[in-house]
């Protein structure tokens, strides 16, 4: 085999889901595809994540088995939710015009953080900013964006589709409404050119009127992609 893509195989593995035994997973942060019974599948483990996610189906049955239901964020609940609340804030004050931020994670101390990048350029109807560097004790995991008071609220844009799809896996947050008492929100994971919603989820976490508990995993290893 070419010694490059030897390599590239070596980074990024293309795994034959087993059929009669457990698919051992991911134990280092990587990512692999999975060929299955039913398709191709992505399997990625970050620090602050843990997903497998369905790439296409397969027009044929495959002689394979398929991967386990999983997808599990490693933030802390109350954490998460106050970076959430921090960014509504600012966006309110920031207000017609569009505001951004990154929510980013120290894996060393399990905590979230808080970063506002670089702003190229923004107006009440656009915003364009810099993705913050990555660094061992800083990865960028939450990108908050708002729409200021537009009456659309909040949605993901075709500019924000095309961004998102060149991007590493990252949840993307939008808030929008900022004039009224209850903002909207809309947030999806998204990676390797897919896309999961995820918007019933965080308004559960942002307006839950039970105490919300300081847990680390947030998702559902059965939770269906």
């Amino acid at each position: 085999m070419n010694m490059l893509d030897a390599t590239l195989q070596a980074a990024c593995p293309c795994v034959m889901c087993p059929r009669y035994e457990p698919l051992a997973l991911l134990e280092e942060n990587s990512h692999r595809f999975l060929i299955c019974g039913d398709g191709l599948h992505v399997e990625v483990r970050r620090p602050w994540i843990h997903a497998i996610l369905k790439v296409m189906d397969s027009p044929i049955p495959l002689p394979y088995g398929q991967p386990p239901k999983r997808f599990s964020i490693n933030l802390h609940r109350r954490a998460l939710v106050a970076g959430l609340e921090h960014f509504i804030r600012r966006a309110r004050e920031v207000a017609p015009m569009e505001h951004a931020a990154w929510l980013t994670f120290d894996p060393v101390q399990m905590a979230v953080g808080y970063v506002e990048p670089e702003v190229i350029s923004r107006g009440a109807g656009h915003i364009r900013y810099h993705r913050p560097d990555a660094t061992p004790r800083c990865l960028p995991v939450v990108d908050c964006h708002s729409h200021g008071n537009l009456p659309q609220g909040a949605f993901f844009s075709d500019e924000d589709d095309a961004d998102d799809m060149t991007d590493d896996a990252k949840l993307a947050f939008v808030v929008g409404n900022l004039d009224k008492p209850e903002v909207s929100v809309v947030m999806r994971f998204v990676g390797f050119g897919l896309s999961l919603e995820l918007t019933e989820w965080v308004r559960g976490l942002l307006y839950a009127d039970d105490h919300i508990p300081n847990e680390t995993e947030l998702g559902n290893d059965n939770h269906d992609d």
